[in-house]
């Protein structure tokens, strides 16, 4: 009788004995896959309620989950709605009724047609919303902005690209969100000098505004400046801006940190140096495809002791300009000299001779480069984490190696479209703390210097071998087994992979972008492989392996839930399979050109299937042999479509297409 007492008071499931402070602590271990969060949940009632308490962030992939989901996860305070390609006045009332306090922050960047009546039900009804993303919204109006002014205490808005909003509708948002610490309105062309100013008077607590392409002039500048708290202000392509307005400026923004001027055609070093003046606390500074870089403009900078990253990518550099760069940025960090004409071994030394303690370094299209530079870099700079130099064709294979010698400390390295070698890629491979590496157009590599990098760089995370044509199943073989926590690689147009590759990098369960276009020896069997093993897989490029069929989409179908984006263009597939990846309810984006196997009914079914779909690219020949109604329809739904009139090409010999490619830009 005792005994089975004792068995009547323990608990039918030992799970139900741990606290909730334990089970929270196994759900955040669980953060990377949501399916492993969801399986975990589903062992038994007490997880399951558990769970959606401690669920913090949402991000629905249709609409018409809302209801469900904020029922289910009531203490929800983040909504990621950007899987949403359009969201309904009834979407908008259900999260306002279903987490009036506790939603914080609601982002709508990707999706469209939202009313300001249901913007209005949601800024009066959740009181504690201080951040909103409203970037893209190009149908918003200024009545959507005075609905967004009711979010009293709001303090992060974003308005990229709200085309059609005016100083009026800027206005609205400063008089009523006081509280406004960020605003964005980048390519919001429709305000001017008014609504900034009025930005700027209103709202006092402001710590980033980013005011890029708009048509604003010196006016508003004023009171820009004026803002005590400012920190991060951005200008980029702000035309009507020129160093007249910038001279007669008297105030001075002491507080500011990062200052971004890029495309500023109209300012010169005078201009700058009157913005800058009294900004001793500057930090970061961006001034790419701006005015040239000389001695004097360098000279403006004299005072910024306190300046650690200096970007210039696309202007003209003379060497006594970077010499003054290395002379007054005592503090610099982080260089960004990408694309600009100029930039010579005597410049670049004079910095690094100074500066030994960069961080970043990118030299990326330096075209008049050599070993010395490289020989500076690694000799003194052996403190470098990032390190970009995709097409700097003057170096040499054997400049490489000092890389691998000195520089240990790389955590991202690009050499795109490079000279190195294996010899080279065996000495990089010295930097086991890389964890992006791209090798994309590196003729000259083989699988004998991959393996080195397979073997010792096991923090790899990302890997590009686009076009490199000399690696086979046997280097990614060492790449499968030594980099576990691989999540993006690159293989397209290496022809000598096959489905071998494809089973191996299918044990890199974190794998989450996979490329292989024009691999014609891959096929569905290795596709399969990739399904099964990589259960994380968001984006996917099969354009050009011919060998995969409708096999290859039905075990997607089944296996890889958390597809996003996929490349099918030129493969096998028929209506067969691309019908079967309706049942991926993530997928989002899709392109499907020159598919011989597909007929318009099976692309309407499909299309009409993925109820999820936001951007579809297809041939133009389509456009006429389905029913317009379907496209209609499915436009409604927020789906954007894409025509393409390209025809059927031949592949070039990687050398004859990299030849081709520099007679282009050559034009």
């Amino acid at each position: 009788m005792k005994r089975q007492k004792r068995e009547c008071s323990e608990p039918s499931n030992p799970f139900d004995v741990l606290s909730e402070e334990i089970i929270f602590l196994v759900l955040d271990l669980l953060e990377q896959n949501p399916l492993d969060k969801k399986a975990f949940s589903l062992v038994c009632k007490s997880i399951y309620a558990t769970e959606s308490k401690h669920r913090k962030t949402l991000r629905p992939l249709r609409q018409e989950f809302l209801p469900a989901i904020l029922s289910r996860y009531p203490y929800v305070s983040h909504l990621d709605l950007t899987l949403c390609a359009r969201v309904s006045d009834a979407s908008l009332s259900s999260i306002s009724n279903a987490c009036p306090s506790n939603l914080r922050s609601i982002d709508f960047s990707q999706s469209r047609l939202l009313s300001s009546s249901g913007l209005l039900g949601l800024a009066v009804n959740c009181k504690n919303l201080v951040e909103i993303n409203l970037s893209n919204g190009t149908e918003l109006k200024d009545s959507a902005m005075a609905a967004i002014a009711e979010a009293r205490n709001l303090e992060k808005l974003w308005l990229a690209r709200c085309k059609s909003i005016t100083d009026m509708g800027v206005g609205c948002v400063a008089v009523g969100c006081k509280k406004l610490k960020l605003l964005s309105l980048k390519w919001c062309l429709g305000v001017g000098d008014l609504g900034v100013g009025l930005v700027a008077v209103k709202c006092k607590e402001i710590r980033c505004l980013d005011l890029s392409y708009l048509p604003i002039t010196n006016k508003c500048l004023p009171s820009i400046l004026n803002l005590q708290y400012l920190e991060d202000l951005v200008l980029e392509g702000c035309f009507g801006i020129d160093d007249d307005s910038l001279g007669g400026l008297k105030h001075r923004c002491k507080s500011l940190k990062s200052l971004d001027m890029s495309s500023c055609q109209n300012i010169s070093h005078s201009g700058l140096s009157s913005l800058i003046s009294g900004t001793e606390g500057l930090q970061q500074l961006t001034l790419a495809y701006g005015s040239p870089v000389t001695a004097a403009f360098a000279d403006g900078l004299k005072k910024l002791s306190m300046l650690q990253s200096i970007k210039l990518d696309g202007s003209l550099i003379t060497c006594d300009g970077l010499k003054s760069i290395a002379d007054w940025c005592i503090s610099l960090r982080e260089l960004s000299l990408s694309k600009c004409p100029g930039v010579t071994d005597e410049g670049l030394s004079s910095v690094l001779t100074k500066r030994r303690d960069l961080r970043k370094l990118d030299i990326t299209c330096c075209r008049k480069i050599t070993d010395a530079s490289i020989a500076y870099i690694a000799n003194l700079c052996n403190s470098l984490t990032s390190l970009k130099m995709e097409s700097c064709t003057l170096i040499s294979r054997e400049a490489f190696v000092l890389i691998g010698q000195q520089c240990h400390s790389l955590e991202e390295l690009d050499l795109t479209d490079n000279e190195i070698d294996d010899e080279g890629l065996k000495s990089i491979s010295r930097c086991s703390k890389l964890s992006t590496l791209k090798l994309g157009i590196c003729l000259n590599i083989t699988d004998e210097g991959l393996i080195h990098v397979g073997r010792t760089c096991s923090k790899l995370k990302e890997l590009d071998l686009y076009r490199s044509v000399g690696i086979t199943d046997l280097g990614i073989l060492e790449v499968a087994r030594g980099c576990r926590d691989l999540e993006m690689i690159n293989v397209a147009y290496c022809k000598e992979i096959t489905d071998a590759s494809l089973l191996l990098l299918s044990k890199c369960s974190h794998l989450r972008t996979f490329e292989s276009r024009g691999c014609p020896l891959i096929s569905s069997f290795g596709l399969t492989a990739i399904a099964v093993g990589c259960k994380q897989l968001t984006k996917l490029d099969i354009k050009k392996c011919h060998n995969i069929d409708d096999n290859g989409m039905l075990q997607l179908a089944h296996f890889s839930q958390n597809l996003r984006q996929i490349n099918l263009s030129y493969s096998s597939v028929t209506d067969v399979g691309l019908l079967s990846l309706a049942s991926i309810s993530c997928l989002q984006n899709i392109t499907i050109l020159h598919l011989k196997g597909l007929t318009p009914n099976g692309l309407a079914a499909a299309l009409l299937a993925c109820r999820g779909l936001t951007k579809v690219k297809l041939q133009s020949a389509f456009k006429w042999s389905l029913p317009q109604p379907i496209f209609e329809h499915l436009e409604a739904r927020g789906c954007i479509f894409q025509w393409r009139d390209k025809v059927l090409q031949a592949e070039l010999d990687p050398k004859c297409w990299k030849l081709k490619l520099e007679d282009t830009e050559v034009e």
